[in-house]
Parts: C-alpha cells; structure tokens; sequence
C-alpha cells in the first residue's frame, strides 16, 4: 500500500491536481485560494506571504 505524499511548505498545505502536463498545485493563503502549474512558484508566494506580508497575485 502506496501511502499519499504530505506535501506541507511552512504550515501550508500544497495539493497536486491531476497529472502530467495538466498538473496544478493549490493552497489558501490568507483564506484565499491560490494556485500555479509550478510548484515552486507557490512555494515562493508563501515565502514572501510570511516573510513580508505581501499577498500573492496568483490565480
């Protein structure tokens, strides 16, 4: 049995949306939902979140 991978960036969840080529990685920052094809993307956007309080321009 494959166990699911937790993928957690700084408290925030990240979750992975369908496979591939059409792959999209979600989380909610500051109850507003944010998403990117590339995961480091939204790694970098709750980086700044925290670090600097500036909210994220993502879809």
């Amino acid at each position: 049995m494959v166990k699911p991978k937790n993928n957690v960036h700084r408290g925030h969840p990240i979750e992975k949306v369908g496979h591939g080529k059409r792959t999209v990685f979600k989380t909610i920052i500051n109850e507003k939902e944010c998403s990117t094809v590339i995961e480091s993307e939204l790694k970098t956007a709750i980086d700044v979140w925290i670090d600097e309080g500036i909210e994220p321009q993502l879809q």
